[in-house]
């Protein structure tokens, strides 16, 4: 979708006429036309004053969807972040007294254990 095609159906969905945004916006009417008929972009702020008026982001209008694919993808990296976090989280409560006890131990002793467990990593 180009940013005109992007702009024209967010106006749509709030149900606002063209001339209705460019008040809004505060530019001329002619400004939404020859945007549409040259297929540009307008300027910065135009566009930051579009996205103002229709409730969403410049990056939005300029890349349509795409911009939203994005956000998902994130949302869902965030998501399976917060899912180990909580699985290590779990493991920790769930070990915790081990831990604690460990710390207590000397030095060389838990650099034994270490290397104990290790090595029974090393042979599975």
């Amino acid at each position: 979708m180009t940013f005109w095609e992007t702009v024209d159906s967010e106006r749509e969905y709030k149900n606002l006429s063209r001339k209705e945004l460019a008040y809004e916006a505060g530019f001329s009417l002619n400004c939404i036309s020859t945007g549409i008929a040259r297929g540009s972009i307008p300027a910065a702020d135009v566009a930051y004053r579009i996205a103002k008026v229709l409730g969403v982001s410049v990056e939005y209008l300029l890349l349509g969807g795409e911009s939203q694919t994005i956000q998902s993808s994130q949302e869902t990296q965030k998501t399976k972040i917060n899912s180990e976090v909580i699985e290590r989280s779990k493991k920790y409560i769930k070990y915790y007294e081990l831990i604690d006890n460990f710390e207590k131990l000397p030095e060389n002793i838990q650099k034994s254990l270490i290397a104990l467990v290790q090595e029974i990593n090393n042979t599975q």
